[in-house]
């Protein structure tokens, strides 16, 4: 077994005992849990399949736990994809992820995508992923925020295509007005996991609302210099 495996596998052990500890956490009383679903579109690059030309609808759903300075997701979404003479629908990969906060701002996170999608249909490239990522977060007054996230991801191998383990990177600011409605702006960086395609350099912006004390609705809008469109709603109740 070569190092880059023995990593990966690693990897891949503490992210299942660090959800086991934050799911144990969970049954204690977390401080803050959260359901989140919505319909996300996207059109151009996929991470997915080896083409800049995709077309892709997805309903995910997300379960987001805060316990202290541990916090806990799990996510999948229903997809329906397009390219070129594919197009399939069904269920998408899973992807766990576990955070600590290292300080008040930095938040240190490790996650796993698990390939549960179909990768004769295009909804998964059949091989699990790993990221580490770093998150910043930062107060500036009472109303202005700046916020930063730097990663890797170590990508499964498929054979026959020419795949790399890649980077990511985003900066941005927010504003929450006394209403409480929330917008902002990033800059975002993402390196192709596939290296025919382009590496990915685009803005995206969202704006958020409480609609009462449990439910709150946010959208979302990017475009990246590969041409690549995205767009989404969200829904999100927290218990």
């Amino acid at each position: 077994m070569n190092h880059s495996i023995f990593k990966i596998i690693s990897l891949q052990i503490i992210i299942i005992l660090f959800g086991f500890v934050a799911l144990t956490s969970v049954s204690n009383a977390a401080n803050s849990t959260k359901l989140t679903t919505g319909l996300f579109y996207i059109d151009g690059q996929s991470e997915t399949i080896n083409s800049d030309d995709v077309s892709a609808l997805s309903i995910p759903l997300l379960l987001s736990v805060k316990q202290d300075k541990l916090s806990f997701g799990v996510s999948v979404a229903y997809m329906s994809i397009e390219s070129g003479s594919l197009d399939e629908t069904g269920l998408g990969d899973t992807i766990v992820s576990m955070g600590y906060d290292l300080t008040d701002s930095f938040t240190l996170k490790l996650k796993e995508k698990f390939s549960t999608g179909d990768e004769n249909k295009g909804l998964s490239t059949g091989k699990n992923d790993t990221s580490v990522q770093l998150d910043y977060f930062a107060k500036m007054g009472n109303q202005t925020s700046l916020f930063t996230t730097l990663g890797y991801k170590t990508v499964g191998k498929v054979t026959g295509l020419n795949m790399q383990d890649t980077l990511y990177a985003s900066v941005g600011t927010g504003y929450v007005y006394p209403t409480k409605t929330s917008i902002g702006v990033s800059l975002d960086y993402r390196e192709s996991i596939f290296k025919n395609l382009d590496d990915q350099l685009g803005i995206a912006a969202f704006v958020s609302k409480p609609l009462n004390s449990t439910y709150s609705l946010t959208g979302f809008a990017g475009y990246d210099d590969t041409q690549t469109s995205s767009l989404g709603v969200s829904l999100t109740t927290k218990f």
